[in-house]
């Protein structure tokens, strides 16, 4: 069973509430639901398919998604201050 993950619109609609964010200029608010969305999808294959997998050696490596998602949360949180009406 795939675990849940949030959609745009649910990202964009919690980002909007946010005192944070709410007041993020359109395009900046658009990149930082893309990395968000990313980070949440990279997180659910982890979730799903186990921390460590196997490559194509056959050798156990940690999951790839595990970067994807501290990157997509770190460009996010990037943006989040770049673009924040407050200070974080």
């Amino acid at each position: 069973m795939k675990p849940v993950t949030r959609t745009r619109s649910e990202i964009k609609k919690s980002l909007q509430q946010d005192k944070w964010t709410k007041n993020c200029p359109g395009e900046a608010l658009k990149l930082i639901v893309n990395q968000l969305y990313r980070a949440d999808d990279a997180k659910a294959r982890v979730d799903e398919e186990g921390q460590v997998v196997r490559d194509m050696k056959g050798s156990v490596i940690p999951h790839p998604a595990i970067k994807i998602e501290q990157e997509a949360t770190k460009m996010a949180i990037d943006l989040i201050r770049k673009y924040s009406t407050g200070v974080l």
